[in-house]
């Protein structure tokens, strides 16, 4: 009797493990538990080095200007650039890579100067965090988001740099408005 029942409930409850174990990997990955492809760590901070090498894949430089215990950095980091649509268009059109608005690391300006991050913070008018400061292939900042983004905008954002609307004088705001 206890045999019988037994076998009947693990029949009936196999399935239903067998089918939960084969999907916590996919929904690990699409809550994004890997890794994000386009964030990078650069080596030295030299932003016109890490222009030309983003140029060179073809790829455009986004520089996020954060702090520690910036929550909405961290939302970004947690919950936007894992998700499937937003890292698949940074993996292919951008890289990017952070610089903490208090720290003391030495970076190299787009015009070559050698700063620390908050100097060049500071020069950037780095305030609010996050920032986002994205960079054309002449290293030239094009556009630049403050404060958390919603998937959907910021990849309209990088829709817009991709485009290179700002050429014609197009604003982001017009940009968004029109749909594109």
């Amino acid at each position: 009797m206890l045999k019988t029942t037994l076998c009947t409930v693990l029949s009936a409850v196999m399935p239903v493990f067998v089918l939960f174990v084969l999907l916590i990997p996919t929904i690990g990955g699409a809550a994004g538990g890997g890794a994000v492809q386009f964030i990078i760590e650069p080596i030295d901070y030299d932003i016109p080095s890490e222009v030309a090498a983003a140029a060179e894949q073809g790829k455009t430089l986004i520089v996020m200007f954060g702090q520690n215990g910036c929550p909405y950095c961290a939302k970004m980091r947690n919950r936007v650039f894992p998700h499937a649509k937003v890292a698949a268009q940074y993996a292919a059109h951008f890289v990017l890579f952070e610089i903490n608005i208090k720290g003391d690391l030495e970076v190299v300006s787009p015009a070559g100067q050698a700063m620390t991050e908050k100097q060049y913070a500071a020069e950037m008018r780095a305030r609010a965090t996050p920032l986002f400061v994205y960079y054309d292939k002449d290293g030239h900042d094009v556009l630049r988001l403050t404060g958390y983004q919603e998937p959907g905008i910021f990849m309209t954002a990088g829709c817009f740099v991709t485009s290179e609307a700002y050429k014609d004088g197009t604003s982001f705001l017009t940009f968004v408005r029109s749909g594109k």
